[in-house]
Parts: C-alpha cells; sequence; structure tokens
C-alpha cells in the first residue's frame, strides 16, 4: 500500500461507506501519514528553501547565501503539520483520531487481522497460493460482528489500564517534586547531628 492508492481506497470505497460525522481511527503508517504542502528540510536546497518562505509570505533577506540560516528561518515560521488524509476526511465531514506511536496494541483491526491468519493456518495444508489466496478470502468472510465487537472491548480494556497507569505515574512524579522541593525535618536535622556525632568542631580564629 502506498499514499496514493490508500487515498483512492478512502475516496472510492470507506467515504461513500461512512454514516455521518465518523471518527475514524488510524495508525501513523508512512502512507496515512503523508503531509499536505511539506515544509523544506535541512538537506533542501537553497532555491526550495527560498521558494517556500516566498509562497507562505514569510520575510527573509535574499542575500542569504546560506541554506542554514533559510532553514532556521523556516523552523522559527514552521506550521502544524497537516495530513492529507485527515484534510480529505475533514472535507466529507468526518475526523481522524491518531494512535499514539508504536502501538498498534490499540487498534482492534490488528487483532483481526491475526484472527484471519489464525483461520487461514488451520486450513492451509498443502500452501498452494491459489488455495491460500482462497482461504484468505473465506477467513475475512467469516470475520463476525462478534469478533469485532470482542477484539474493541479488549482494546478499551487496554486503553483503561494505560489512563490508570499514566494517572499513577502522575502521582508518583508530584510526590518526587514535593519531596525533592519541601524543607528539612526535624528528623533530617537529626539525622545530620548523628552524623556529624564524635567529629570534633575546629573553629578558627583570625588571632591565629
Amino acid at each position: 500500500m502506498d499514499s496514493k492508492n490508500f487515498k483512492k481506497w478512502l475516496t472510492e470505497k470507506l467515504i461513500p461507506n461512512l454514516p455521518q460525522n465518523s471518527l475514524v481511527v488510524i495508525d501513523n503508517a508512512s502512507y496515512h501519514s503523508t503531509q499536505c504542502e511539506k515544509p523544506p528540510v535541512s538537506s533542501s536546497l537553497k532555491g526550495e528553501m527560498q521558494s517556500w518562505l516566498q509562497k507562505n509570505s514569510i520575510k527573509f533577506d535574499e542575500k542569504m547565501t546560506k541554506p542554514e540560516k533559510l532553514y532556521h528561518i523556516i523552523l522559527l515560521n514552521k506550521p502544524p503539520k497537516k495530513y492529507v488524509v485527515d484534510e480529505l476526511m475533514r472535507e466529507h465531514g468526518h475526523e481522524v483520531l491518531r494512535l499514539p506511536p508504536y502501538h498498534c496494541d490499540l487498534n482492534p483491526i490488528e487483532y483481526i487481522w491475526n484472527l484471519i491468519k489464525q483461520r487461514v493456518a488451520a486450513k492451509n495444508i498443502n500452501q498452494y497460493e491459489k488455495e491460500i489466496e482462497g482461504l484468505t478470502r473465506d477467513a475475512i468472510k467469516s470475520v463476525t460482528a462478534s469478533d469485532w465487537k470482542k477484539e474493541i472491548e479488549h482494546v478499551e480494556k487496554l486503553e483503561s489500564e494505560y489512563w490508570e497507569k499514566d494517572r499513577l505515574r502522575e502521582i508518583e512524579q508530584r510526590e518526587l517534586i514535593i519531596s525533592l522541593g519541601g524543607e528539612e525535618t526535624s528528623s533530617e536535622s537529626e539525622s545530620d547531628d548523628d552524623a556529624m556525632h564524635g567529629i570534633e568542631r575546629i573553629i578558627y580564629s583570625d588571632n591565629e
């Protein structure tokens, strides 16, 4: 799959069959993340940087010869990322929710694909290519609403666990900050005195 074919699939297959005001959950695969008018990068040619700045009405000294300085201006004026997929879905009244990076475990379809693979493997005896294709089609057709419901509930449970872990981590961080930033207690002072016990205190006089 590439961004061109994915956009075609969205336009011709998905969008026409979506209920109004749908929320589409996707991961961050490269073909999901093609940017609209992606700004130049540090390795871009000077001319590309100048063209981008001019197109976006960003002032710069045209006498600048070092790309590093132009790129610094680009970084200072870099707009928020806009993705082709997100903009396309918004045009049709839908919203896109992107999963956190490296969290495919929060995508129900990953579990559905695993289920399909299991069903193919269970019947795949001869491992002929045509046979595998037929088994795959049958396995896809065999996926039921009940299967989806089960996997979605599993993901929702994982989400709750992640939220709880995040909440506990925030509590631990707050407690650590309070502990480090708190005033010295009497017990801490006593501990310091105990540590100095047996060590002779030497007082220096200016007259010595």
